[in-house]
């Protein structure tokens, strides 16, 4: 799928000590830690543009035991048995004990955080902090900011990051293409570090942006990195079901840790059936239930018992989305569907964030740390991101004076991908009919027979476009991921039979 052309000369090139690609909650807080250790100079890129990360979206909160009722080890063992104990004991240690400090780091920047945490789903206390129910909106927003503010921080916007640069076993950047053109140009840096977020726009129902289609995982692959536990791609069960530009709006877990019930088209509840603990318990399990029970009829969130005056106020923004669409969360049953959320896996890296890879490291919901096991725990993604971005600027810290030692070849030479550039229809084109392959048979529910119908499927469509090339090599590698674990763990589930 990699076709190249030597170019030894190349007239425009950047240089920067630390290059982050991705601009969401993970490689924006990389990037605040390493300016605040003063290690150099940092270049974040961006496919987009900056707000249009997954981070965005996010209405829960962040997960971090901060009470006198609370201990880390439950917070530990919630996340292991989310997890289905498939996760890394002493990466989940990690994160948890450093929770409350990656509170601290937001609320220094000016987060203001609710004074009384909210339960969700698999948690056994009370734990997730919140500002709103657009809480990832607010982080967003502040982490911009301090990004704006720092002298040693410079964004580039609109940046397609094709494909990494390697020289010697060593990643040494990242070749670019502005998306709306096509001159291809590489920055070289000493450090890389990949926090390009998810792949939910693989599959038809996501709750993901437009931009999150596992490019930081192609980029990887292209350059020789095996990727791990790639079948455990969590979906969320409740997004008001309607189809809205790339993306379905998310319904947060809190609307059920606050009290809504899940109903069928009879209006009954039926979550207690699959798990006693009916609507809080762990995501894959309430996914599963109501995507078998809306073979039967339309399945709803219903909070029409609860008082609606303390359902608007703690719900405003989700209330005010919903009322656009003609929806009064307070009192109307809101049609649900599950979604692609959530990769767990993703790029093997250990406790430093570091991968095989020397001189590339990744952060996020692209790295598999393996703290998410195979089912991520409702609030712990924020989290990760804070937590890890840190991980990853202490270790660049610690090796500061071998970093500094490090020159940037301006005479490298350069094997500059020749990419191939389609027209958008047939890229539109391309792209849905992977989301439709992906969502029927490597979804929610899986079987053998499906997996390996669809790996023929991606394979055969005849793209050309370096895009849709990415999105086939992930989705290649997550079928095969799937068909190499034939029994269910967390969310990824086998069925005997087609169902």
């Amino acid at each position: 799928m990699k076709n190249h052309m030597k170019n030894h000369m190349i007239n425009h090139m950047k240089k920067t000590d630390y290059l982050i690609i991705g601009a969401g909650i993970a490689g924006l807080a990389t990037a605040l830690h390493i300016n605040k250790a003063n290690l150099g100079n940092v270049l974040v890129i961006t496919k987009g543009e900056l707000k249009q990360a997954n981070t965005y979206w996010a209405q829960g909160g962040i997960a971090a035991v901060m009470t006198k009722e609370d201990r880390f080890v439950k917070h530990i063992n919630d996340t292991l048995e989310a997890g289905a104990n498939h996760n890394n004991r002493d990466a989940v240690r990690h994160l948890v004990e450093n929770a409350p400090k990656a509170i601290r780091f937001l609320e220094s920047l000016g987060v203001k955080f609710k004074k009384e945490p909210a339960l969700e789903g698999g948690h056994s206390e009370a734990r997730i902090w919140r500002t709103s129910d657009f809480t990832g909106q607010d982080v967003l927003d502040q982490l911009i900011k301090a990004v704006q503010k720092a002298k040693n921080i410079e964004v580039q916007e609109n940046a397609d990051a094709i494909e990494l640069i390697v020289d010697k076993d060593t990643c040494k950047g990242v070749y670019v293409r502005n998306v709306n053109g096509e001159e291809i140009v590489p920055i070289l840096a000493k450090k890389t570090v990949l926090a390009t977020g998810g792949l939910g726009q693989l599959f038809a129902k996501t709750s993901n942006t437009k931009a999150a289609a596992g490019d930081g995982l192609a980029l990887a692959v292209n350059a020789g990195l095996e990727l791990s536990d790639l079948e455990f791609i969590q979906f969320h069960p409740t997004a008001f079901d309607k189809y809205d530009d790339g993306r379905y709006f998310l319904l947060s877990e809190t609307l059920r840790g606050f009290g809504a019930k899940v109903v069928n088209s009879k209006g009954e509840r039926f979550l207690e059936e699959y798990d006693k603990r009916a609507e809080l318990a762990p995501r894959d399990i309430v996914t599963r239930a109501i995507y078998f029970e809306s073979m039967n009829g339309k399945v709803f969130l219903d909070m029409h018992h609860l008082d609606a005056k303390a359902v608007r106020n703690r719900f405003p923004n989700i209330a005010k989305r919903l009322k656009q669409y003609g929806f009064d969360l307070a009192k109307n049953l809101i049609p649900i569907t599950p979604i692609a959320h959530f990769s767990c896996g993703g790029i093997p890296v250990n406790l430093q964030g570091a991968t095989k890879l020397a001189g590339l490291y990744a952060v996020g919901e692209v790295a598999n740390s393996k703290v998410h096991g195979a089912n991520r725990l409702a609030s712990n993604a924020l989290l990760e991101g804070l937590v890890f971005g840190e991980v990853i600027a202490k270790a660049f810290e610690k090796n500061k004076e071998v970093d500094k030692g490090i020159e940037l070849d301006e005479n490298i030479v350069l094997n500059t991908p020749k990419i191939v550039i389609e027209s958008l229809p047939q890229v539109k084109a391309y792209a849905k009919r992977i989301q439709q392959i992906m969502w029927e048979r490597a979804g929610i529910v899986r079987n053998m027979d499906g997996l390996k119908l669809a790996l023929k499927e991606i394979t055969e469509i005849p793209a050309r476009d370096y895009r849709i090339q990415h999105r086939q090599i992930v989705c290649y590698k997550l079928i095969q991921a799937c068909l190499h674990r034939s029994q269910s763990l967390g969310c990824h589930y086998i069925a005997n039979e087609l169902t």
